[in-house]
């Protein structure tokens, strides 16, 4: 039987990247056959508005990765700024003699969760067990094969709109694809973040997107807690374009250089938005022990000095998410850019999960790089 490539999408407020790989035939890991990071042609004020141009883009961002070889599945990663976050407490009978807990108590456990959860106008993106308890055990992840009466448990619940998955899919599958798995972005960057560090069992992420920033509180692996902040790269940038009445490219540049720009206004405006995520982490650290790890994501995360504000809001060591694969690029916010598709494609195919670099080496480079950097948005 022939090995088809795995395409992976990851479909962003400002771009599409997009990566294929073959999986090895028998063995763990895959070819990268080809990758690609494309612009939206315009962006909109609401994501995903527009299927129609998400769909090109997407076909675009296929074209450019120059693989001619047949498929029609896809992995799709995405963030959203109107995702949801609830926990939720459920519990279900078993009998009046305590019985052995089988795969479809959890699964009962699991709709019983989500029936609570779900809105009419939400669909499930993430659903994470916190934990079970019953007769005689409490906080136990995987209760099967343990005995109970009655089974409880408690979920980690990420909703997105049903208006933006149905436009997804419509715009995935008008290039003759089908979504074969959707995930979210930020368990992949966690996992590539902290590749080199897996004693790591409390990690803050930080994935900074276009037009939002998402905060995570991941422990042992599992997302516990989730913030959205109304802020991103793209949205700080068309602040700064719009209050001091200078064009995008201009506005790019500025935002890049962080709170070392020599404009007072551009460093009111950074530290404002920072002082809004700064306020975020707080409240989701709060009575928390410190995070054994930060990882940063998204291309907002290049912004000069952000990686060092974080430490020192955190009290924690930053790495900045980006695969191996990538490292001989000289586009930096196409390194990291690139990172979940190509994570998709290490989990998808059992490879060994790629490294992160510090974040420090990043800021000195984009001093001295700073030109390549002013489309990164």
């Amino acid at each position: 039987m022939t090995v088809q490539p795995l395409v992976a999408l990851d479909i962003g407020s400002t771009k599409v990247a997009c990566a294929i790989g073959l999986p090895y035939d028998g063995l763990p890991g895959f070819e990268l056959l080809g990758s690609s990071l494309v612009p939206y042609p315009v962006v909109a004020d609401n994501w995903l508005s527009d299927p129609l141009m998400v769909s090109r883009t997407i076909e675009q961002a296929l074209e450019a990765t120059a693989v001619s070889a047949e498929f029609d599945r896809a992995l799709v990663a995405i963030r959203h700024p109107m995702l949801g976050s609830e926990h939720v407490k459920v519990s279900v009978p078993l009998g009046d003699e305590p019985l052995t807990i089988r795969s479809h108590d959890m699964q009962r456990l699991r709709t019983a969760a989500l029936a609570q959860a779900l809105g009419v106008d939400r669909e499930p993106l993430v659903v994470e067990c916190l934990g079970c308890s019953g007769n005689g055990f409490e906080g136990v992840r995987d209760p099967r094969g343990m005995a109970a009466t009655r089974l409880v448990g408690n979920f980690h619940i990420v909703t997105l709109p049903v208006a933006a998955r149905c436009a997804l899919v419509q715009a995935v599958e008008s290039v003759g694809l089908e979504i074969a798995k959707l995930t979210y972005t930020l368990p992949l960057s966690v996992a590539i973040g902290t590749s080199d560090t897996p004693r790591a069992q409390r990690v803050l992420a930080v994935d900074v997107g276009g037009f939002s920033t998402d905060v995570g509180l991941f422990i042992d692996g599992v997302l516990w807690a989730l913030q959205t902040v109304p802020w991103g790269g793209l949205q700080l940038a068309s602040t700064i374009a719009k209050d001091l009445h200078v064009t995008m490219e201009q506005a790019a540049t500025w935002s890049l250089e962080g709170t070392a720009c020599r404009k007072p206004e551009v460093r009111a405006l950074i530290e404002a938005r920072w002082a809004l995520l700064g306020a975020t982490m707080k409240r989701m650290l709060k009575d928390q022990p410190r995070p054994d790890a930060v990882v940063l994501s998204g291309r907002g995360s290049l912004i000069d000095g952000f990686a060092e504000w974080v430490e020192q809001s955190t009290g924690a060591s930053a790495v900045l998410c980006r695969s191996e694969r990538t490292s001989k690029l000289a586009d930096l916010s196409r390194q990291v850019g690139l990172s979940p598709v190509l994570g998709m494609l290490e989990s998808a195919t059992g490879a060994a999960e790629p490294s992160a670099r510090p974040p420090h080496l990043f800021n000195r480079l984009i001093d001295q790089t700073r030109s390549i950097l002013t489309e990164y948005f």
